[in-house]
């Protein structure tokens, strides 16, 4: 493995993009690991596209920019895949996670970059089953932890915890975990 893990999430706004990113940071953090996690927003309001960065490294991260270069695309929207290049500097043999129910090799036609592993998790089914919104954030995580090995799972969960706890009541909280747990269990390596 390289110095540096790098992950761009694609989403819109209101999806929880920004948040998962900080959560996984935080717990990479937890295990000893260097983490960035920040989002680039374009208009700033809940539906519009953004990017969410973030890097993970067992040594000090010296870099302060956008990512260019990921290991990894997680995409929440996937009508973003209409007008967005979302594998646009992607390593050959990098990782895309789609939010949908969509079959990979269909979703594959819809990439530019053809040399890389496609996932699936159905993170906003799993959210309005467990959750009762579309909020597909925790389920994704559960992806991005389960596709690497810096992530630890026991520390994602705790993460979450702490984090939503100061602003969700403790049956929410607990919802948010299990569909974190649905997530990383519905990927298939």
């Amino acid at each position: 493995m390289k110095n540096i893990y790098q992950i761009r999430i694609h989403s819109r706004g209101g999806q929880g993009a920004k948040t998962a990113a900080q959560i996984i940071a935080e717990a990479s953090i937890e295990e000893g690991c260097f983490a960035q996690a920040f989002s680039e927003y374009g208009p700033e309001r809940s539906g519009a596209p953004m990017k969410t960065f973030l890097r993970i490294s067992k040594k000090p991260i010296m870099l302060h920019s956008d990512v260019r270069t990921p290991d990894m695309v997680v995409v929440l929207d996937p009508s973003l895949l209409l007008n967005v290049d979302v594998t646009e500097g992607l390593a050959d043999g990098g990782i895309v996670i789609l939010n949908t129910c969509e079959d990979v090799e269909s979703l594959k036609k819809k990439l530019s970059k053809k040399n890389c592993k496609v996932y699936t998790v159905d993170a906003k089914g799993i959210a309005m089953r467990i959750i009762g919104r579309d909020l597909p954030n925790t389920a994704i995580m559960g992806a991005i932890i389960k596709l690497v090995p810096l992530i630890p799972y026991k520390h994602a969960i705790e993460e979450t915890r702490e984090k939503f706890e100061k602003k969700l009541s403790e049956d929410l909280v607990e919802k948010n975990v299990e569909a974190l747990r649905e997530g990383y269990e519905s990927v298939e390596i």
